[in-house]
C-alpha cells in the first residue's frame, strides 16, 4: 500500500465545484419536521424494544445479532434465559451449555420469544 492511485484508474482531478454544506440529504427533508425528529422516532423505538426486554426477564428467547465488522462472527443466534436487560446490553444464560452472554443491544437485530411475551 503505497498510496499511489493512479495506475488502478481512479481520478485524481479535483472536484471543480463544492457542495452546498448546508443542504439536508433528501431522505430527512420531510415537511413540517425538527431537526431531532429521526433521533426522537430511534429512541422510542429503541425503549420500545427495551421495555419488551426488561418485561420479560426469566424468559427464554432467541437473540439474532450482527457484527458487521467481523467475519467469523457476521450473524450469530444466541439462545437462552433473560437474566437482565438494560438500554446498553441484555445479559442471557444458556441453561444447556451453562454460558453466560452479554449482548450488547447496538447489534441487535431482533429477538425471537419462546413463551408468551409480557407487555
Amino acid at each position: 500500500m503505497n498510496g499511489n492511485y493512479q495506475n488502478l484508474g481512479f481520478n485524481t482531478n479535483k472536484p471543480t465545484y463544492i457542495p452546498n454544506q448546508n443542504t439536508q440529504p433528501p431522505y430527512t427533508n420531510f415537511p413540517n419536521s425538527g431537526t431531532n425528529q429521526n433521533l426522537d422516532i430511534s429512541n422510542d423505538q429503541f425503549q420500545y424494544a427495551y421495555n419488551i426486554l426488561n418485561n420479560n426477564p426469566n424468559q427464554i428467547a432467541s437473540f439474532y445479532m450482527s457484527y458487521p465488522d467481523s467475519v467469523e462472527w457476521r450473524d450469530r443466534i444466541f439462545t437462552g434465559r433473560i437474566v437482565h436487560s438494560t438500554r446498553e446490553y441484555t445479559l442471557l444464560k444458556n441453561e444447556e451449555t451453562n454460558e453466560w452472554y452479554v449482548l450488547p443491544s447496538i447489534y441487535l437485530n431482533y429477538v425471537i420469544f419462546n413463551e408468551e411475551v409480557n407487555m
